[in-house]
């Protein structure tokens, strides 16, 4: 049996890999555009169909994963992940770019339902907030690591770069993964029974589907927003995604240090009431870099710190078809995210950043109000 620290230390470099070829495409959407020669509503597009294809995570486990098998799930969606990468990058033109990102948004969700389903096995549930948020650091630390880096690559060699280290990279960790984990047990899995979803089930799915809608509606266009607004270059994009990177780690951090003492639901809740309060601040004050950058750090913090929670609760709700029921929380963030991507563009271009912020703060509004009336795991 390969032991747990060890089996972590790999989820974690693996997912900061996936999570920054999947965030760094949002402060260089416009360059990404420019290189595929298509408006930003296009390429926003892109980033939704990305999204949208997590839908078939369910088809995804029951497929590759046979239901609740963590390690033929966690390569198959790695293999998924680095094929996409390469695709996107192969033929610089706007339908391989979308077949790539397709098959991303397929890869991606089954890797992270493997991976959080993997830890939720292996760990109490009194103590597994603080397990589930190490290899949840990777999502900012994806920003963080990798904005920076790809924004050198993009603009020394072009938008097709880091894709190209991303499919290498990943297609390795793929071959690593019987190596560092847990083999699943032999033999064919046994008959998957239907899922049955309690009404504290599919309000904490609606929860997922409104605060991933929310952060998404304001997280895609905000590459655009720091361009049009100030100019900036595609280095100093880079840069400035540092300041989002440096507050989610925040909010990671205060969920692994705090969320099995007060509770996940408490933690979720708190999560999107700040949420909330940060959308309507950076649409007031966006205006400014400083204080935008403020703002924008505070409803990030605020994001991470409900998505984080969230997952530990997520592994509760279905205790004996965790990878099942963590699949469907994927269809429901690509749900979220797929309309906020498609929808995000356009408010921004119809009445720019406020118009996105408020739509933002009233779907995290209305999540609290889902998961404080129909939920009741704690």
């Amino acid at each position: 049996m390969r032991s747990l620290r060890a089996s972590i230390a790999y989820l974690f470099a693996t997912r900061l890999v996936v999570n920054t070829a999947y965030r760094f495409v949002f402060p260089f959407l416009p360059a990404i555009s420019r290189g595929l020669g298509v408006s930003l509503g296009q390429a926003g597009l892109l980033v939704s169909a990305r999204s949208l294809a997590g839908v078939a995570t369910p088809v995804v486990v029951a497929g590759i994963g046979r239901g609740e098998q963590r390690v033929r799930l966690a390569v198959g969606g790695l293999i998924l992940f680095a094929g996409g990468a390469a695709v996107a990058a192969a033929g610089g033109l706007y339908a391989g770019a979308l077949a790539g990102f397709v098959l991303m948004g397929l890869g991606k969700p089954g890797f992270d339902a493997a991976a959080q389903a993997y830890i939720a096995d292996r760990t109490p549930y009194e103590k597994r907030a603080r397990y589930l948020s190490i290899i949840e650091l990777t999502w900012a630390g994806g920003l963080l690591v990798g904005a920076p880096v790809a924004g050198l690559l993009i603009d020394r060699i072009g938008w097709q770069a880091p894709f190209w280290v991303t499919a290498v990279l990943v297609a390795g960790a793929a071959g690593l993964a019987p190596l560092m984990l847990d083999a699943d047990p032999g033999g064919r899995a046994a008959p998957i029974g239907r899922l049955h979803l309690t009404r504290s089930a599919f309000a904490v799915l609606w929860v997922v589907v409104l605060f991933s809608f929310g952060a998404e509606t304001t997280m895609v266009v905000y590459g655009a927003w720091l361009e049009d607004e100030f100019a900036l270059s595609l280095a100093a994009l880079g840069v400035a995604s540092t300041f989002v990177a440096l507050a989610e780690l925040a909010g990671e951090g205060a969920v692994l240090a705090f969320a099995d003492r007060v509770g996940k639901r408490r933690m979720v809740s708190a999560g999107l009431g700040a949420s909330a309060a940060g959308y309507l601040a950076l649409g007031a004050l966006g205006g400014g870099l400083a204080p935008g950058l403020i703002a924008m750090s505070l409803a990030f913090v605020a994001f991470e710190v409900t998505i984080v929670s969230t997952v530990p609760l997520a592994t509760e709700v279905i205790p004996g078809a965790r990878s099942r029921f963590l699949a469907l929380m994927m269809v429901a963030v690509s749900i979220g995210r797929a309309a906020g991507d498609a929808i995000g563009p356009t408010l921004f271009e119809w009445r720019g950043l406020a118009a996105n912020t408020t739509a933002s703060a009233i779907a995290a509004l209305v999540a609290l109000g889902v998961l404080l009336v129909f939920t009741d795991t704690e």
